[in-house]
This record gives C-alpha cells, structure tokens and sequence, in this order.
C-alpha cells in the first residue's frame, strides 16, 4: 500500500503530525518520533489532513472549504477523540482554568484548539506540501483504495486506540459531533455562493507583501488573548468575541490582498506569517523546558526558506 501513495501523500502523512503537536510543544520532537507516537499521530493528523485535502479537491470546495473542514477535523480530534474540551485537568495544564465552562465545555479551549488545528494542522500542512509539489496541486494524491484505508484509520482505528482520555457525558459528546456535522455542511453549503469571487484578484492600492505579516499578529494577538482572558475578569462571552475578532479580521484582510482560490503564490505569505509565531514561541519554550524544541524551531525555517528560494518572485 504504501509503494502506491504518490510522494504528496506520504509528505503529508509526516507534515500534518510534525505542525499539529511538535511546533505546539504538545510532544516535542524527539518524543513524536518514537514508533508509537509517531503511527497514532500519522493516523489522527496525517489521515486528517489527507482526507480534507482530497475531498476539498474532488468537490471543489475551495479554500473557504479547506479553512472549515480544517475546524470539523480540530472538533473530531479535541472533541470526540482526545476529549480534552471536557478535562479539568487539561484545562490547569494548559493555564485556561474553568474560564468559559458550560456544562462540561471549556468554550475558549475548544475555540483555541479548533481555530489552532484548522490554521496549522490542516490548513499549513495542506498548503506546504501543495507548495514542495506545484505540479501536484490540482491531482489527487491518493486513489479511492487509500481514501477508504485513511478514513478506516481516522475514524475508526485511532478513536478505538484513544479511549483511555476523560469521557464526559453524552450530551457534550452529541453537542461536538453536532458542530462537527455542522461544519462539514457548511463546507459543502458554502460552495454554492461567490465567496471565493472577491479573492480572484488583488484589490487595487493594496500591498500583498502586508499579507505575512498580518498572519502573523492576528496568530500572535489570538494566542496571547487566549491565554490573557481566565485572569482578565472580563465575562466569558464577551471574551470569546475579543479572542475570535483577530482571526476574522486576519481572514477578512488577508483575502482582500490575496490572490486565487489557494492564494496563488501568496499561501507561502501565509504560511510563513503563522508558522513563524510558532518558531518564536518554540525559541521561547525551548531554554525553559525542553532543548529540542529548537530541532521543531530549525526545521521550519530550513523548510520555509527552501520554499522561499522555489518562489524567487515573492523576495522582490
């Protein structure tokens, strides 16, 4: 099976699990490569991503699609597989507390690990790998042998390997498969109107070379309000408009500069701006608690620089 995967999909099977735990510092490097870790995060993420790309392929979807798609998967793995939205421990650990609590929801943690998984997991994988196969870009990368292999392992075989994580009761659980189920409509729903219309072409007047840049602070602002909201006082719904305004103004900006229905040649402005927050913050994490964040760190500048050198066109 695997001499049939074309290079783009075995490329993804590794980018996806590499963007979605070790740039996080969820499992430092050295530790995603240890067989175990590595198959479990090759299923949950590599499959995830591959899957999304291939369907927003066949049907069509777009970018918008790609983008909502990305946020179902970061609903299926925090929500439904890994169950963390719903764990008072996870909450310590990651500094957010009780803040935001409904039910057993902790609504700001979902809202950070979805936008963080449709963002980076999905989105920055998919469009890396297009980015390292231009000629691939409009082909499929698996046949429908390996679509059904993937899905099998996605959403069978890696729930079934997760089943120690906290279980909340089930009306949280239908809650997340509901939003979920939402999502994925709203991918397929979103097709049939213009919105990738006002992308075609750049507005006039206006720089693309801002787009990098904006990537990155809306990724910097959303991050540090996040984690700022649980001490701030400020009631929960209120803070979630706050922390999700960067990413819709980010979203808004972005697509008024960008060009074509992956960005053209701006996804890399793209890329570069998110994943370079995520390189400052494992140069941050890596003195502090684990010294091999700096490979995390390394490998995605060699990456995005070798990227860089294949679009001399964007350096001008």
């Amino acid at each position: 099976m695997l001499a049939k995967l074309k290079k783009p999909a075995v490329c993804i099977l590794l980018i996806a699990p590499f963007f979605g735990e070790s740039l996080s510092g969820a499992t430092p490097p050295l530790d995603l490569i240890l067989p175990w870790n590595l198959a479990l995060m090759v299923g949950l993420y590599g499959c995830g991503a591959l899957i999304c790309r291939e369907v927003v392929l066949k049907y069509k979807l777009g970018l918008v699609g790609l983008i909502v798609l990305g946020a179902a998967y970061g609903v299926w793995e925090e929500g439904l597989v890994d169950r963390y939205w719903y764990d008072p421990s996870f909450w310590d650990d990651q500094n957010i507390g009780a803040y935001s609590v409904v039910g057993q929801t902790n609504l700001l943690l979902a809202l950070l690990l979805t936008v963080f998984h449709s963002a980076v997991s999905i989105c920055c994988s998919v469009l890396v790998v297009e980015q390292i196969f231009p000629k691939r870009q409009a082909q499929p990368w698996i046949g429908r042998r390996g679509m059904i292999v993937a899905v099998v392992v996605f959403a069978v075989v890696v729930p079934l390997v997760c089943g120690e994580f906290y279980w909340p009761s089930a009306p949280n659980l239908v809650a997340a498969a509901l939003v979920m189920a939402g999502l994925v409509a709203v991918a397929f729903w979103q097709r049939r109107f213009a919105f990738k219309a006002r992308i075609e072409l750049p507005s006039p007047g206006r720089s693309r070379k801002a787009i990098g840049w904006i990537a990155f602070a809306a990724t910097l602002i959303f991050w540090f309000t996040v984690y700022g909201l649980p001490e701030s006082g400020i009631a929960w719904p209120v803070g979630l408009l706050i922390a999700a305004l960067p990413v819709v103004i980010a979203v808004w900006l972005i697509t008024r500069r960008a060009t074509g229905d992956r960005f053209g040649s701006d996804a890399l402005r793209v890329i570069t701006g998110i994943l370079g927050f995520f390189v400052l913050l494992d140069l941050f994490i890596a003195p502090l608690a684990r010294p091999d964040m700096l490979l995390s760190a390394l490998a995605v500048v060699l990456l995005l620089r070798w990227l860089w050198r294949q679009e001399p066109s964007l350096e001008s």
